[in-house]
């Protein structure tokens, strides 16, 4: 199964992945990972990981950024089969972080009926 696990900083993101990681027997591939290339480079990057043959599980912040790029890309086929959102902070988050989540979710929501229409299971 190929899973991208989103959502606001701080909400068990990493956790989730290495616990479906290790039910699954799959890799796990952190948009964390990319943290020093400017944003847009990063998400981009992230998006050509949705090509990657077999099963595997994408988690971090860049996730529907890279969703939604994938789509400009891909007018056929479904970059994964199930997409997860966490949408609850496990601590106060400070502005920024607030403001990173809330756009993570917007672009979510935004690119959610592409997801819908080529059979991807959203998870919110």
């Amino acid at each position: 199964m190929k899973v991208a696990i989103a959502g606001v900083p701080k909400s068990g993101k990493t956790t989730k992945a290495k616990e479906l990681a290790s039910e699954e027997k799959i890799p796990v591939m952190s948009t964390d990972s990319l943290i020093d290339l400017e944003w847009s480079e990063a998400s981009l990057a992230a998006s050509y990981w949705f090509d990657e043959q077999g099963d595997f599980i994408i988690e971090g912040m860049m996730v529907p950024r890279a969703l939604r790029k994938w789509f400009r890309n891909n007018k056929e086929g479904k970059p994964v089969d199930k997409v997860i959102w966490l949408g609850a902070s496990h601590v106060n988050l400070t502005k920024p972080q607030y403001g990173m989540g809330r756009g993570a979710h917007t672009v979510l929501v935004e690119i959610a009926p592409l997801l819908h229409n080529r059979g991807v299971v959203v998870e919110w």
